[in-house]
């Protein structure tokens, strides 16, 4: 009877150690760890078993043991340390910067700019991932299409396809004048400084013009002639009247020398006869 009820305690010891061998649930970890590929594959994790982890992707190892161990059902404290990868600054390339606001490691984002004439062809922005930075970024010189050619004129440029800064200039035929700016220069933008200027033909005056301009003149010139009559026609009609008076003073004065030179003239030959003729009659007629 003694050793049927001895056999069970001899079973208990061992029921015991069968309840503390538990195994360990699957392994739950942060973003910075990873179970290994090899760790990954198992179906369950008895008590004493070691699995291993690795840093996330985008992280490195710095430092630490890479293993953990399950005891009595629980895992042990991951020692391993990650830090985040560093992509660094990214190669330069020409005419190019960037504008670095929030860092260089894993998951920042780095602003791409390109010189003052240049075109950014590719990404704007450019994030650190596990390969580096992503996308690609070109800056390209900036060009103009070439103007239409002008009527009339000649256009010189330096190249069938104008850069940045080309100035492109213009002249016209003879006959002809330019309206607008004689050069113009491709912009930073892919435009010019000003619209292309034109060329326009030179007038002459037509025969039509000219007699209209003469006429007018003709009549401006009788104008200020009729104007000057009329301003100064009291001062010429008393000078009028002043001249015809002295005129007839004067033919009064030579008509009289004249008048007394043939008397003189006469007299010279005169033998008296008329003038006793005329004393005879005087005293007949007073007898």
């Amino acid at each position: 009877m003694s050793s049927v009820k001895a056999w069970p305690l001899l079973l208990l010891p061992l029921s015991l150690l069968s309840m503390g061998t538990a195994d360990c649930p699957f392994p739950v970890l942060n973003g910075k760890f990873v179970l290994s590929s090899e760790s990954i594959l198992k179906n369950s994790f008895p008590d004493n078993s070691v699995a291993f982890v690795e840093c996330a992707k985008g992280y490195v190892r710095k430092e630490g043991s890479t293993s953990i161990t399950c005891l009595n059902g629980v895992w042990s404290a991951v020692e391993l340390i990650c830090k985040k990868i560093d992509c660094g600054e990214p190669t330069h390339s020409p005419h190019m910067s960037y504008v670095i606001s929030d860092g260089t490691l894993f998951g920042a984002y780095i602003k791409t700019k390109c010189e003052t004439g240049y075109d950014l062809e590719g990404s704007s922005h450019r994030q650190c991932l596990v390969s580096g930075w992503s996308g690609k970024a070109e800056c390209i010189l900036t060009t103009c299409n070439l103007p239409d050619p002008i009527e009339h004129g000649k256009m010189n440029a330096p190249r069938g396809k104008p850069e940045f800064n080309d100035v492109i200039t213009f002249s016209c035929d003879d006959n002809y004048i330019l309206v607008g700016n004689s050069s113009i220069t491709c912009g930073e933008y892919g435009d010019y400084s000003s619209p292309p200027p034109k060329c326009k033909a030179i007038t002459t005056p037509t025969k039509e013009s000219t007699t209209t301009n003469k006429a007018t003149t003709t009549d401006m010139t009788t104008d200020k002639t009729t104007a000057s009559t009329h301003s100064h026609g009291g001062f010429i009609e008393a000078l009028t009247t002043v001249s015809m008076s002295a005129l007839a003073i004067i033919a009064v004065v030579l008509c009289g020398i004249l008048g007394y030179r043939h008397l003189k003239h006469k007299g010279s030959y005169n033998t008296g006869e008329e003038l006793r003729t005329k004393e005879e009659l005087l005293l007949n007629q007073s007898v």
